[in-house]
C-alpha cells in the first residue's frame, strides 16, 4: 500500500486547480468534495488535504470530511495545503492556525511569487518532490 489520494475542498478553483496539478505529479488519485463526501480511504497510505480558506477558516467541507472519517485515517500520513491570497507572512501564519484546527501537523502554504509553465505556484513542484519521499 503506498498510494496517495489528494482530498480537497474548493470553492473559487484556485484549490482545485492546485489539487489536480499536484495528483498529477504524484500520479495520485484526486476527491472534490464538492462531488464526492464518501470516500474509502483503505488503499491509500498517504491523505494529502488541500482547502481554500474563508475568513481565516478552512472550507465546512473538509472539516466535515475530517470529523466522519476520523477512524479511517488513523495510521496514515496526512498533509495539508492551504490556499489563500495572503502575503508570505500572514499565508504562514495562517497555515499553522489551520494546520493546528485540523490536526495535521505536516502542513504547507504556497505564497506565490514565482510561477511555473503552467502559471501555477513553482513552490508547488518542490511540494510534489518532497511529497514522493513520504
Amino acid at each position: 500500500m503506498t498510494s496517495k489520494a489528494i482530498v480537497f475542498s474548493s470553492s473559487l478553483g484556485k484549490t482545485r486547480k492546485v489539487a489536480k496539478y499536484v495528483a498529477d505529479g504524484l500520479n495520485a488519485d484526486v476527491f472534490d468534495l464538492k462531488k464526492q463526501t464518501v470516500i474509502n480511504l483503505s488503499e491509500y497510505n498517504h491523505v494529502i488535504f488541500g482547502t481554500g480558506i474563508h475568513a481565516g477558516k478552512p472550507y465546512g467541507p473538509l472539516v466535515e470530511f475530517l470529523e466522519k472519517n476520523k477512524d479511517q485515517l488513523k495510521g496514515k500520513k496526512k498533509s495539508l495545503f492551504i490556499s489563500c491570497k495572503n502575503d508570505a507572512e500572514k499565508g504562514e501564519a495562517q497555515m499553522r492556525k489551520v494546520s493546528e484546527q485540523l490536526g495535521i501537523s505536516d502542513a504547507f502554504f504556497f505564497p506565490g511569487r514565482e510561477k511555473n509553465d503552467e502559471g501555477l505556484d513553482a513552490a508547488l513542484d518542490d511540494f510534489i518532490k518532497e511529497m514522493k519521499k513520504r
